[in-house]
């Protein structure tokens, strides 16, 4: 009686995580199949409802990844650009095949593009462009993000430019003071020391000069010198 109540338990443990697992691929079947027919909105809540369902199923990290790219591609889709770059940061972290990580970062690039933080687009841009430097997508998102930058800062407002120029300013008037207190702290001004200095340099240069006039006149005797 008790070996058939454990036989039953069993089987019904196994057959749950069997439940589970169908139920995991169904939720991720019916997401890819509402995303081809541009269904997003359906596509993410089976994909999320797919992700709950992971929880219990075991699964490697590349399939954990594959899940967050899709579930980040759908809420892209949806310009829930929020959501989507929190799926690809997940599925970066999770994927260890450099050239799927690359792809990451691109992703996240373009997230940020559309969320204006061009900065950070440009920082996601360079790490997939190390991890793969043969991606042609990634060297011209690059390209844009940089150019995007430079004309954003070429249209300023003059408020903001004359804002600009006087943070800049001050900057360089606060340096020089620092200089011009760094060398008075080294060397301090001292009129005296400067006349000591001076009369010192004139007493060295005139014995150096009769020094070469006697060394002169001891070399070249005069003709009529006698010689005694």
């Amino acid at each position: 009686m008790v070996r058939n109540f454990i036989f039953f338990f069993f089987c019904l443990l196994f057959g749950n995580a069997i439940s589970q697992v169908y139920s995991f691929r169904d939720s991720a079947s019916n997401g890819q199949a509402l995303y081809k027919i541009k269904e997003y909105q359906s596509a993410l809540s089976s994909y999320e409802q797919a992700r709950e369902l992971q929880k219990n199923v075991k699964m490697s990290a590349a399939e954990k990844a594959k899940l967050d790219i899709e579930l980040g591609q759908a809420a892209f889709r949806l310009k829930d650009f929020e959501k989507a770059s929190a799926y690809f940061q997940n599925a970066c972290q999770q994927e260890s095949d450099p050239i799927k990580r690359s792809a990451l970062f691109r992703n996240m690039g373009n997230t940020a593009m559309q969320q204006k933080n061009i900065d950070q687009a440009i920082e996601y841009y360079k790490e997939g462009i190390k991890l793969n430097h043969k991606d042609a997508e990634l060297k011209y998102n690059l390209s844009q993000a940089l150019r995007q930058k430079h004309n954003e800062g070429n249209n300023e407002s003059p408020e903001e430019k004359r804002k600009n120029k006087g943070k800049t300013d001050n900057k360089t008037e606060r340096e020089l003071s620092q200089k011009n207190n760094s060398e008075k702290t080294k060397s301090p001004y001292s009129f005296e020391e400067e006349q000591k200095r001076k009369i010192l340099n004139d007493l060295l240069r005139k014995e150096a000069e009769t020094r070469r006039r006697i060394e002169k006149k001891q070399s070249n005797p005069s003709p009529n010198s006698k010689d005694w």
